[in-house]
C-alpha cells in the first residue's frame, strides 16, 4: 500500500481528530477541485487498467495533431465512442485517471 498523501486521507484524519469545520470543508472544496472522483463501471475500469498497462503516459500523445491521438482511443475504449470523437470531459476524465487511479470510483453497471 502506498504512503502517498491524498485529499481522501488528509479529510479521513481531520473527520477523526474533529468536529466538521471551516478548514474540513476547504480541503473538500480542495478536494472537488483538484482530485474528483472519477466514476467508472467494471468494464469501463477494465478498459482503463489494461490501456495502463500496455501504454506509456508518452504514448497517449501520439498522433497530436491528428484527427484522432491514443489519449482519444483510451476514451473511447472507457466510454464507447468512436475515434475523434471524445468530448473534453471524457480526454480530462481519462487524464485525471491516469494520473491519479485513486480518484476512480467504481459504480454499478447499467443494465
Amino acid at each position: 500500500m502506498s504512503d502517498k498523501l491524498t485529499f481522501n486521507k488528509v479529510l479521513d484524519e481531520m473527520h477523526a481528530d474533529q468536529e466538521p469545520s471551516e478548514a474540513i470543508r476547504f480541503m473538500e472544496r480542495l478536494r472537488d477541485i483538484y482530485a474528483p472522483t472519477i466514476e467508472m463501471t467494471e468494464n469501463q475500469k477494465n478498459a482503463f487498467d489494461k490501456a495502463k498497462r500496455v501504454l506509456n503516459t508518452r504514448d497517449l500523445a501520439l498522433n497530436f495533431g491528428q484527427e484522432w491521438t491514443i489519449l482519444d482511443e483510451v476514451s473511447g475504449k472507457v466510454f464507447g465512442h468512436g475515434q475523434g470523437e471524445a468530448t473534453n470531459e471524457q480526454i480530462e476524465a481519462i487524464m485525471q485517471a491516469w494520473l491519479h487511479p485513486e480518484t476512480i470510483k467504481v459504480v454499478d453497471n447499467d443494465v
